[in-house]
């Protein structure tokens, strides 16, 4: 008997949200509460959200992609507030716990507005304000902000008047992230000690040395006497548990043992603990073109199927994403590539081979229309780029784009004809998302040149994702016009004379899309009625879109089989459950 999609999720669910209760040194339970839950709107092009307890321990505050969302800690409505322009990644409350800083701008809970923290920058650059405002923490008394930017003289801690006067830049020796002040009014931060991530109490000096001695992740916080600092700390099976240590050294205190990171402590006047746990799954399933129920192809975390010319089998992208190694050896996360079966009875357990296995990210491959060769996105080797390796495994990849560090490449698509790639990232000139396309013989896999951006004028958008035509000449593209805005258009690879064929609202960023095989259509990702991402399928010239997907769960990266039956797609939840732990 066939596993339901829901099956396969729940299976998935309980591994990814298990937990075990913190106990107090004298063997009874601790009290641990849930207080909300934070939904992001897509599993790729996203982070956690951000969420903090206010001082006076009666307002918690959480980012849902560009919304913020501030409610009372023991529930209740939450507060009506602007959307910002952008997601919010990070956050932080005044002291007097009205306003709080969020996506670089300003909330204020009370008279409900969003505006610029400094409005006229004060003494610093634009980019300086912008860095400063990405991840700065309020001092204790509200006078200052502290943070910490990497710049081409190394790393420094800078501390800036709130009103945004001259800034005190104090460079550090060793690279530091996540500042936290102290209550006595110091800065302390993560920063590199001996080769591992330590507490430094002030910011880069003097390590705090637990016992276990286990490397450090924030970010942290302290307890109101200064005494204590709450951090994230690695376990033996690579996710991280949330301490108590003390800030002289000592015995630390383990709070949680979720099967998930439980990590980002903030902490009230009264001493109460907020933290957050993660709840990532995916799926890659299947549903008939026209309609109809879904299928689950994999019983493990799977996403951004492609098919294999013969329709037999689907490439994904594979891994449980938020091991320790993602922040600590970041471009490498634990994502890896590999391929399942498109036909089988039963959801796979694991994949049916695998691909490529490095300890970066590897990601969403992609055959050559022979079937010789596989081109796939990778950070291996430092690198954030698109990858070549023979499709039987013979050999190793080799690297094909050389964009640079940071280039955020994304998925690449094989023309029809063989002839070329596709993928997007960020623009040599612009920095802005845009398309590329490099010459590949399918037959010998040799790469006679560098990619080349396509040039779209007039067309003031991010890209998100292309796929070809079936005439290799032309490229469907999903792109991103602002804030909620985004459109489907087709562009020739020369790009000019670009065409809108459908626009829509949406939160989800980076949902790619797909086109049918007769060219005539193209599957994309949208809110329906009831509330969910789902698949629907549009006509390139024009008309109205019909639902595929109907089941109650998010969908997303929806790719056409070769006979145009069916449509593969990433079912998906993205969670952080947040948690408090009362004062000790």
């Amino acid at each position: 008997m066939r596993a339901t999609l829901l099956v396969v999720l729940v299976a998935i669910a309980a591994v990814a949200i298990g937990l075990s209760v913190r106990r107090s040194s004298d063997g009874e339970p601790a009290s641990l509460s849930w207080v909300a839950t934070a939904h992001q709107y897509g599993p790729v092009g996203y982070r956690d959200p951000a969420a903090a307890i206010s001082p006076d321990a009666r307002w918690v505050a959480y980012s849902e992609g560009r919304f913020l969302r501030v409610r009372p800690i023991g529930g209740g409505p939450v507060v009506e507030l602007p959307a910002g322009e952008a997601q919010i990644r990070h956050l932080a409350w005044h002291p007097d716990s009205r306003r709080i800083l969020a996506g670089g701008e300003l909330y204020d809970i009370v008279a409900r507005t969003r505006q610029p923290v400094w409005p006229n920058g004060g003494e610093l650059s634009a980019r300086e304000a912008t860095d400063i405002l990405r991840q700065a923490v309020w001092s204790p008394d509200g006078r200052s902000l502290a943070a910490i930017l990497d710049g081409r003289d190394g790393t420094a801690l800078w501390i800036v008047p709130a009103g945004g006067g001259l800034a005190e830049v104090t460079k550090l020796a060793t690279r530091a992230s996540f500042p936290a002040w102290t209550p006595g009014g110091k800065v302390a931060c993560l920063a590199l000690v001996d080769g591992r991530s330590r507490v430094t109490i002030p910011c880069g000096q003097a390590p705090v040395r637990p016992n276990p001695d286990l490397d450090a992740y924030g970010p942290m916080a302290f307890a109101p006497d200064g005494a204590t600092v709450y951090v994230g700390m690695a376990n033996a099976g690579g996710t991280l548990d949330l301490y108590a240590a003390p800030t002289n050294g000592g015995r630390a205190r383990r709070l949680t043992a979720f099967s998930r990171d439980s990590y980002a402590p903030t902490v009230a006047a009264d001493g109460t603990v907020l933290f957050k746990t993660q709840s990532y799954r995916t799926a890659v399933a299947t549903a008939p073109a026209d309609g109809g129920p879904a299928r689950s192809l994999a019983a493990f975390q799977s996403e951004t199927p492609s098919w294999d010319s013969s329709g037999k089998w689907l490439g994904i992208t594979y891994g449980t994403w938020r091991r320790v190694v993602d922040d600590a050896k970041y471009p490498d996360i634990a994502q890896d590539v590999g391929i399942i079966s498109a036909d089988a009875a039963e959801p796979a357990a694991a994949p049916s081979r695998i691909v490529h296995d490095s300890n970066s990210e590897d990601q969403s491959l992609c055959w050559s229309p022979n079937g010789k060769w596989i081109a796939f996105h990778s950070h291996k080797d430092q690198s954030d780029d698109i990858w070549l390796r023979a499709a039987d495994g013979d050999g190793p990849a080799r690297r094909i784009s050389n964009l640079g560090r940071g280039a955020e490449t994304g998925w690449p698509r094989w023309s029809p004809d063989g002839s070329w790639l596709l993928f997007d990232g960020a623009s040599r000139k612009t920095k802005r998302s845009v398309l590329y396309v490099i010459a590949v013989d399918e037959d010998t896999g040799d790469v006679p040149g560098e990619p080349t951006e396509i040039d779209i004028p007039g067309l003031d958008a991010e890209i998100s994702h292309g796929e070809w035509l079936p005439d290799s000449k032309s490229i469907v593209a999903v792109v991103k016009e602002g804030a909620g805005r985004h459109a489907i258009v087709v562009v020739p690879r020369t790009g000019i004379d670009v065409r809108i064929v459908r626009q829509f609202a949406s939160e989800h960023d980076a949902p790619g899309l797909g086109v049918s095989p007769n060219g005539r259509e193209v599957a994309f990702i949208a809110p329906a009625a009831d509330g969910f991402f789902q698949v629907f399928r549009t006509p390139i010239d024009g008309g109205e879109p019909r639902q595929v997907t109907t089941d109650p769960s998010n969908k997303t990266q929806p790719a056409w089989s070769p006979d145009g039956r069916r449509l593969a797609f990433t079912v998906w939840s993205y969670e952080a459950q947040l948690w408090s732990l009362p004062s000790r």
